[in-house]
């Protein structure tokens, strides 16, 4: 029964997933099968570097996880899922580091966080949340760092400023 699950996620994988495009017609590997070793994900036997589609699931009809390895690094948009099905998160990764927009949401499907990151650093626009889709806080990053004029939780805060030295 859970082959038939990865099975159909493999569907869905595939078309869905940005960066390294999978061979074609490769099915998902299920990421619990793979051995993590220092941020590197490898095949079982070989402990080669994966490359391709992989997900992880919930149930065999239930997604957890899914995204794309390129040499065992994450690569391209990884997405997380609640148990209720609906999206928990999304990152855009290149060469195994957080690089682009980001994204995480409630139970409820409400978005909770919206931000970018640059080599793995918070870097640009920057906006969270409260449970019923009012703002929180909003303000930007530059190179981990917040910076600039931020709303936070009613407060106005200013930082250093987010041009570049």
């Amino acid at each position: 029964m859970k082959l038939l699950g990865l099975l159909a996620v493999a569907a869905v994988v595939a078309p869905t997933v940005a960066g390294a495009p999978p061979a074609a017609g490769q099915e998902a590997m299920d990421l619990d099968r793979l051995i993590e070793r220092a941020g590197v994900y490898l095949e079982p036997g070989t402990l080669e570097p994966y490359s391709g589609p992989v997900a992880r699931m919930w149930t065999a009809d239930l997604l957890r996880e899914r995204g794309t390895l390129a040499e065992g690094r994450w690569t391209g948009v990884r997405e997380w899922f609640h148990q209720n099905g609906r999206l928990s998160g999304r990152e855009t990764w290149l060469d195994g580091v957080l690089h682009g927009p980001a994204e995480m949401y409630f139970k409820s499907g409400v978005l909770s966080v919206r931000e970018n990151y640059a080599d793995g650093e918070l870097d640009g626009p920057y906006e969270s949340y409260w449970t019923r889709g009012a703002l929180a806080e909003r303000g930007a990053w530059r190179s981990g760092s917040p910076c600039g004029e931020w709303t936070s939780f009613g407060r106005s805060v200013v930082f250093p400023s987010c041009a570049q030295p």
